[in-house]
């Protein structure tokens, strides 16, 4: 029987996949047929079957450029991309922000996503066009207080986003964005206070958060070429939130 899956024969790079929602990106695009290699500091987690992980620290400008030219080597090429690696910063008002917390939360989010798209693009023109996602999120479209290393960082990877697809378009490159709102995964680990978890429920007019597997169907879609006709977007996998 012919083979149904979304992504078969594509040779994606993914980022952020060693836990939460990057692993569950991962994991659907390998289901959906898929070879994947996983990039992220540690190369200690299999990336399971037809997959290879490749080590840099996605804030390493030389070292992501390494790491995306042995991964496009040993898949024979990319034209798939996904950016989602990134973190959040200790929240504080823009006045008390440490600097130090700034530098590193942009250097991740945005500018590690920056040296990634700028490392793959070349390849995914070379194998005649293909499709970036990167994971922003809902405070990248509406700001948090207390948080704006994150909040400026996810806009700018919005606006990143947009512009590769301006720019690499008419060479069969898609760049598109997915917008979680709150995933019960990651980064909400840590939040474990029965009100502080009732109060991001409350945010949601769905009525709960979001799983990962959620956002990993949207991130999938936007890969495969059901979404062809999709570029330069920002698709909210968000309960409701921005409404």
């Amino acid at each position: 029987m012919p083979d149904e899956r979304r992504l078969t024969g594509r040779r994606a790079l993914i980022t952020g996949a060693s836990r939460g929602l990057g692993r569950a990106i991962a994991a659907a695009v390998r289901a959906e047929g898929a070879a994947c290699a996983l990039l992220g500091r540690s190369a200690a987690d299999p990336p399971g079957a037809g997959g290879i992980a490749v080590r840099a620290d996605v804030a390493d400008a030389a070292g992501v450029a390494a790491a995306v030219a042995e991964a496009a080597e040993r898949l024979g090429g990319l034209d798939a991309v996904v950016c989602a690696a990134g973190i959040d910063c200790r929240w504080a008002p823009t006045g008390e922000m440490e600097v130090a917390e700034w530098d590193r939360t942009v250097a991740v989010n945005l500018s590690g996503t920056f040296y990634v798209c700028r490392a793959a693009l070349p390849h995914l023109v070379a194998a005649g066009g293909g499709a970036i996602v990167n994971v922003t999120s809902v405070a990248g479209l509406r700001a948090w207080p207390e948080d704006v290393a994150y909040n400026a960082s996810k806009a700018g990877v919005e606006l990143l986003t947009r512009t590769i697809a301006v720019e690499y378009g008419a060479q069969g490159v898609r760049a598109n964005c997915v917008a979680p709102g709150v995933i019960d995964a990651g980064m909400t680990d840590t939040v474990t206070d029965p009100a502080a978890r009732a109060r991001m429920v409350d945010q949601h007019p769905l009525g709960r958060l979001g799983s990962a597997e959620e956002v990993a169907e949207a991130v999938v879609w936007l890969l495969s070429s059901k979404s062809a006709f999709t570029t330069g977007t920002t698709l909210a996998v968000d309960g409701g939130f921005l409404a």
